[in-house]
């Protein structure tokens, strides 16, 4: 553009003005094709980056303890998960844009100096108070942009925990305070986000303000240099232009450590949870089961009093032994302790007379065992893949499993059969229908001991039946560790049956020997009954 005011279009050079529109529509095309180029390695590079650190990072928390997944929120950690985005939007800004900024701001400041000394040494001088002013913003911005991201993970938190009681918000009428509460929560997550925007403002209007005094202060000298005919019209539009695209840049290298903290306050919430400590996962192979022993075992929540209390309960190959009691008194989380989802505190659980369960690899005592838990997850699928749950076999095998077991009955009451899908959440079933698809999945991996927590509290009587003299019939070839606070369920399967009160085993036996003790037990029994 220089050459173009000062000497082409005074001289009248056609020829030289083909010859310059020719080569600034070459030296264009080309940036554009190289704009183009960064793009696309651009977002290539985000999508392989993004696979790698989410595969890393989720990879990293299925193979947390389940108590881990106990004290956290299910939106707080989706919520980290996505912070993977701010991660890789810093790389784009660092090795792109900040990589141009720099060439931008070496190559303006020598083009200045080629031009005018003078200009370039005044902005030389002035580019340091500009970059310390932008610079200054930096904490406040920080600061303001990690108290976003806290009320981002709050906020989606409470959208998933809404939505997943839906059904007790409304069965109570509660959605006019559930109303409230995220408006509050919404409220102040915009409030934070308002914080920063204001910091934005004030720092777009001071550096506004500062580029308007530098750029009229060179704007005034180079008039001045044109007056006195030191230096060309052309000459004082390139400095200009230089000065205009100089000052973003340098804007931008003052701002590049925002970025990079929002980027290191991301990593490290993914970080904190990646870095913690792994599930134990033992290293005694172990392919058959034979007994289990748990010999004074005693366990308590973080920060809470002891819930079981010397516990001793046997169990061997092929036998069926009950553990009854009143909710809240320490079954559920006996079962979960057989999982490895706990770590106990005193005592300890010997497999086949021999083994620590905690040596055990927890990959084979998995397959070993099978587990109908109390609150079943149904996914977002066919009946085959909630079977299946990944694993790659033909549908044929799992419908001649259900043929031989009687399941194929309770399947065909569905709308598609083996193909019905099942909904998020298994929200088409019915409690004993969700409670009948996990106990076929449970079986189909041919489990050696079959773990039970209240898995017919949904059954009707006939479905009930039917389950019972299957689970007699398979008795012959596993063992079997039902939870349960009906005695009727247990008197029809358990060989030896555990009272659990107050975390304490308080007595066990056959049924028969039981209802034959004490008044005490006897009225025990009659209300169970």
């Amino acid at each position: 553009m220089q050459k173009l005011i000062d000497e082409i279009l005074p001289e009248k050079d056609l020829n030289k003005l083909i010859t310059g529109v020719v080569l600034v529509s070459f030296l264009l095309l080309i940036r554009v094709f190289l704009t183009a180029l960064r793009d696309y390695f651009s977002i290539r590079q985000a999508k392989d980056f993004n696979k790698r650190i989410i595969n890393h990072f989720y990879s990293a928390l299925l193979q947390l303890p389940k108590s881990f997944f106990d004290t956290r929120k299910i939106g707080e950690l989706v919520a980290r998960l996505n912070d993977t985005q701010r991660v890789q939007r810093v790389i784009q800004v660092v090795v792109g844009n900040a990589i141009i900024n720099l060439l931008v701001t070496v190559v303006s400041l020598g083009f200045l100096f080629f031009y005018s000394w003078q200009t370039g040494l005044l902005i030389s001088v002035s580019l340091p108070f500009y970059f310390f002013l932008i610079y200054s913003f930096n904490k406040h911005i920080i600061y303001a942009q990690k108290e976003v991201m806290r009320g981002y993970a709050f906020n989606e938190s409470n959208f998933i925990s809404t939505m997943q009681g839906i059904a007790t918000i409304k069965n109570n009428n509660r959605q006019t305070i559930f109303q409230k509460i995220n408006k509050l929560i919404y409220g102040n997550f915009q409030k934070k986000i308002f914080n920063l925007g204001k910091i934005n403002v004030r720092l777009s209007f001071y550096s506004s303000l500062f580029s308007l005094l530098l750029l009229m202060c060179a704007l005034i000298y180079t008039t001045i240099q044109v007056y006195k005919e030191s230096m060309q019209i052309g000459e004082l539009m390139a400095i200009m232009a230089i000065v205009g695209s100089l000052l973003p840049s340098v804007a931008n290298l003052a701002l590049i450590a925002i970025p990079i903290n929002e980027a290191k306050v991301a990593f490290n919430r993914m970080y904190e949870f990646a870095a913690m400590e792994k599930e134990n996962m033992g290293n005694i192979k172990l392919h058959v089961f034979e007994s289990l022993i748990i010999k004074d075992l005693s366990f308590r929540f973080l920060g809470q009093s002891k819930l079981l209390k010397g516990i001793n309960i046997s169990i061997s190959k092929n036998e069926c032994i009950g553990i009854i009691g009143e909710n809240g008194c320490g079954k559920s989380t006996l079962g979960q302790i057989l999982q490895k989802f706990h770590s106990f505190e005193e005592g300890s659980i010997i497999i086949n007379d021999s083994i620590n369960i905690q040596d055990t690899n927890t990959a084979d005592w998995r397959r070993i065992i099978g587990v109908v838990p109390q609150e079943i997850t149904i996914f977002n699928g066919t009946v085959i893949d909630n079977i299946l749950l990944g694993k790659e076999e033909k549908p044929e095998s799992i419908i001649s499993f259900c043929e031989n077991y009687g399941f194929d009955k309770f399947i065909t009451e569905l709308p598609q059969n083996y193909s019905t899908i099942l909904g998020e959440e298994g929200i088409s079933l019915s409690g004993g229908q969700t409670q009948i698809i996990a106990l076929i999945r449970v079986l189909y991996k041919k489990p050696q001991l079959l773990i039970l927590d209240e898995f017919n509290s949904a059954m009707d009587v006939k479905t009930e039946q039917y389950i019972f003299n299957l689970l007699n019939t398979l008795k012959k070839e596993i063992s079997i560790f039902f939870i349960s606070h009906r005695l009727n369920s247990l008197n029809k399967i358990a060989d030896r049956i555990y009272i659990m009160e107050n975390g304490i085993i308080s007595n066990f036996g056959s049924h028969k020997q039981l209802m034959k003790s004490s008044n005490y037990y006897s009225n025990y029994w009659s209300i169970y009954k």
